[in-house]
């Protein structure tokens, strides 16, 4: 894909504004673009986060999950907590994982490799 310029991951979101504040203000990601309430990107590091408002139901987790690798595991951990953010922690291999969710259950994860 020789014209590939940006990869991102859409979802779609009960409220705009509650995403957004959730990942600016809570993730610390930053919003880079807004188009009223049909759309807005957040970008963070090497991926940009689509968030489409939708009047249909939402279904909880819809097997969506989005993984940011951090390189200071246990401080990210700490300050996302103080944030109000919970993690269900995990150990697998080679690699340190902190499981949690926004605020339509949409599955995202921390990741530190330990070797």
């Amino acid at each position: 894909m020789k014209n590939l310029k940006t990869c991102r991951v859409n979802m779609m979101v009960s409220n705009m504004d509650e995403a957004i504040d959730f990942y600016q203000n809570k993730l610390g990601l930053e919003l880079t673009s807004r188009y009223g309430d049909h759309y807005a990107e957040i970008q963070a590091p090497d991926l940009l986060i689509g968030l489409h408002p939708t009047s249909e139901k939402i279904v909880k987790g819809n097997n969506l999950s989005i993984g940011f690798g951090v390189v200071e595991f246990d401080a990210t951990i700490k300050e996302l907590e103080s944030n109000g953010i919970g993690f269900k922690m995990e150990q697998d291999g080679w690699i340190r994982l902190a499981y949690f969710t926004d605020l339509d259950d949409n599955q995202l994860f921390l990741a530190e490799r330990t070797e």
